[in-house]
């Protein structure tokens, strides 16, 4: 049976989640439903982009994904499922799954024409069909193509000295997450020093854990621990700009300290010897 997750613009504070949730358990027998995110920034699917792909292939293949972001069906806009490396997205044709899977395309997509009043039912009654183990064409007819939003990607300058990238993503403990991979850093950089810069901060160094940062060969009361400035690959490989147990509720996240918000700029200098 297909596990269900759910990723939302729709917040806590309120009952939307609650009653999606209601309507597919109404739908379906114990379905098993998983939270991915629902305090995604309202319409904002660059940021469900990256939440989701970071995590969906960790679910079992033929998992069905609803992603309630931007979840508007106009003229425009249609409401689509798509299989995308064996796993299936309910979602608006609005750009998601350009900016979720650069590189890859469905190897099945539908817009959804179920005669429902409201395009959540839609969604609702399209999810029910799959997680039975429906064919995807009694409920639609093929998409006509995806809507394509352009990729934001890092920039190597001509002498591949520079990588010049932006905030990808804040998460929620103000850390600050980037578009620049470990893999692209690793092959401008060559194994050559660097200075990361990020407004009017420098970072020369870059972990592999947040631990990694704290001397733990020094006495812990002589220790600089909480608040203490890093730079790391994460783990989707993601250079990440952080502080060691910042408390982004009380302005001490990366983000607020360093004053970067979504699309700021991220610039990687190598420093080439001679």
């Amino acid at each position: 049976m297909a596990l269900i997750t759910l990723t939302t613009d729709f917040g806590l504070q309120d009952a939307y989640v609650a009653g999606l949730k209601a309507r597919l358990y109404q739908q379906l027998e114990a379905p098993e439903i998983v939270d991915i995110s629902h305090l995604i920034d309202p319409f904002h699917i660059g940021q469900a982009a990256y939440v989701v792909r970071s995590v969906y292939r960790n679910f079992p293949e033929g998992s069905i994904h609803f992603i309630g972001v931007d979840f508007n069906e106009t003229p425009e806009q249609e409401l689509i499922i798509a299989l995308l490396n064996e796993h299936y997205f309910v979602c608006t044709n609005n750009g998601f799954l350009s900016l979720l899977e650069p590189e890859f395309n469905p190897t099945q997509c539908i817009k959804i024409t179920l005669p429902k009043p409201t395009p959540l039912d839609k969604a609702i009654h399209a999810i029910a069909h799959l997680h039975r183990g429906g064919a995807l064409s009694v409920i639609g007819a093929n998409c006509d193509g995806l809507k394509q939003r352009t990729q934001h990607v890092p920039r190597i300058n001509p002498q591949q000295t520079e990588i010049q990238g932006h905030v990808l993503h804040v998460d929620r403990y103000g850390n600050v997450i980037t578009n620049i991979t470990k893999k692209l850093f690793e092959q401008v950089g060559q194994q050559r020093a660097f200075v990361i810069h990020a407004r009017n901060h420098n970072f020369e160094h870059v972990y592999n854990d947040y631990h990694e940062v704290i001397r733990f060969d020094v006495p812990k009361e002589n220790r600089e621990e909480d608040g203490k400035k890093l730079a790391l690959f994460n783990s989707q490989g993601h250079l990440e700009l952080a502080i060691y147990k910042g408390n982004p509720n009380y302005g001490g996240g990366a983000s607020t300290l360093f004053g970067l918000s979504y699309l700021d700029p991220v610039r990687v200098a190598f420093i080439t010897a001679g």
